[in-house]
């Protein structure tokens, strides 16, 4: 371990303590944790609050692996803000079994629904699950709201903007531009399932910009660019629904133009040769990074082995993690316990 990633290690341990503005200035950290192809994303603010998009699946594993990386690697008493993109097992069925594990201080959903077509032998259940462990007390999110976070003198403000939910996007600003990418876009067929209804953020740090849209798929993908672009250019896109092709619409990419894409794949789930073709055809888009290896293609529709955090289908659950500079100008990513820290530059705005 260098000693850039030593000091970085000390900094995230400090965020057991809660901070408040007269803290010292803090770094940002996002931390990509290992579902197998489920979701799950600890963001830590430079005012030492977590938030964590998606839980993961049912069962014990993924809640363990969040439960570890949040009070062993991290140093949390308690996750502060839980956000439930949408009601797929791999993206809520942890929530129960979390809850018992680490105390979480608030719940956040795009609404709960009377029932879920796509799964009426597991919703009853887990709803029921995520209902006791928010007590009834979790928010509904809509596009333009925020989360509201602590911030710290000396650094610059962070913001989490709710930009899609219940599949309803951001408005388009009065007198805004077409975007001209948007005549590309050939739609789909209607997505009658809840990844339509996904919530989306756009997390803030200065300049720093960080894209995570849940499981949306393709035709409300389009609505967040069109006839205007309501996104701008990203520095970080966390790859939509585990990078499969029903999502990622080449027209957001290329809107978008991320300068770092990270997959939260499976070893035979996601990362799809055709989403990885658009990506790498991105001008400016400097990696590519996978939660795993794609098993299920051949060696080049992966990508650098570098950037890959599980090379085998069973493996020990390696994450990744982002640490975004206290100026918000850099930021670097890590792939697993031993990899290499690659440093890059945030886009000038």
């Amino acid at each position: 371990m260098n000693i850039r990633w030593l000091f970085v290690s000390l900094i995230v341990l400090s965020f057991a303590v809660p901070a408040r503005s007269e803290e010292a200035p803090r770094e940002l950290s996002i931390i990509f944790i290992d579902t197998e192809g489920g979701a799950a994303t600890l963001i830590l603010t430079p005012a030492g609050e977590s938030i964590l998009i998606d839980c993961g699946n049912p069962g014990n594993r993924d809640a363990e692996r969040i439960h570890e990386v949040a009070t062993k690697q991290v140093g949390l008493r308690a996750i502060d803000h839980l956000v439930i993109t949408h009601w797929h097992t791999d993206h809520y069925g942890g929530v129960g079994r979390l809850s018992k594990l680490i105390p979480i201080h608030h719940y956040y959903d795009h609404g709960i629904p009377k029932e879920l077509k796509e799964d009426p032998k597991n919703f009853p259940t887990l709803i029921e699950a995520y209902k006791t462990a928010t007590e009834g007390k979790s928010k509904v999110l809509k596009p333009g709201d925020e989360i509201e976070l602590h911030q710290v003198k000396g650094v610059p403000l962070v913001k989490l903007l709710c930009i899609c939910g219940d599949g309803e996007v951001l408005p388009d600003k009065p007198d805004a531009p077409e975007n001209p990418i948007a005549k590309e876009h050939k739609a789909k067929d209607e997505d009658k399932t809840d990844n339509a209804k996904s919530l989306g953020f756009i997390l803030s740090f200065g300049g720093f910009r960080f894209l995570d849209l849940g499981d949306l798929t393709w035709n409300i993908e389009y609505k967040l660019v069109a006839p205007s672009d309501k996104l701008g250019r990203i520095d970080v896109y966390q790859v939509t629904h585990h990078g499969l092709d029903i999502s990622n619409n080449p027209v957001l990419i290329k809107t978008i133009q991320p300068r770092v894409a990270i997959y939260g794949n499976g070893a035979k789930k996601g990362c799809a040769p055709s989403v990885t073709a658009t990506l790498r055809r991105i001008e400016g888009l400097e990696a590519i990074y996978q939660m795993h290896k794609n098993l299920a293609v051949e060696a080049q529709e992966n990508t650098d082995p570098e950037f890959i955090a599980n090379a085998e289908e069973k493996c020990q659950g390696e994450s990744i993690t982002l640490v975004v500079a206290r100026d918000a100008k850099s930021y670097e990513v890590k792939v697993g316990s031993k990899g290499k820290a690659k440093k890059y530059e945030t886009r000038k705005r």
